[in-house]
């Protein structure tokens, strides 16, 4: 099955924000710091090659907010007022309307209906 544009499945790369990459950065310091002496060569290679990675991330100046993006309260779009929920056991406030016969009442007997 072939994946579609945009799916997590491509070979993209996670964006991740700036402390996320420092905690991840700590973390790998970790891992190959608590290594084995017996540990397989690529895998400190590998460990060592994403922390030279993340470490130029790192040393490069933060980029500035994207302008925006953030709620406005003059927003140009009305809020939505809230919906009665779709749940029967979320309407039972006042002013809750019955809306049908309940299952209990569906599935019972014919025999038993009045």
């Amino acid at each position: 099955m072939r994946s579609f544009e945009g799916q997590h499945s491509d070979n993209v790369a996670i964006k991740r924000t700036r402390e996320e990459k420092q905690r991840q950065m700590a973390q790998l310091k970790e891992q190959l710091a608590t290594l084995k002496a017996h540990a397989a060569p690529s895998i400190r290679e590998a460990l060592g090659k994403r922390i030279a990675e993340l470490d130029a991330e790192l040393r490069q100046p933060p980029k500035p907010p994207r302008e925006g993006r953030e709620a406005r309260e003059d927003s140009p779009r009305p809020r939505r007022e809230n919906r009665p929920s779709v749940y029967r056991s979320e309407d039972t406030g006042p002013g809750a309307r019955s809306a049908g016969p309940t299952a209990a009442s569906a599935f019972a007997s014919p025999r038993r209906r009045s």
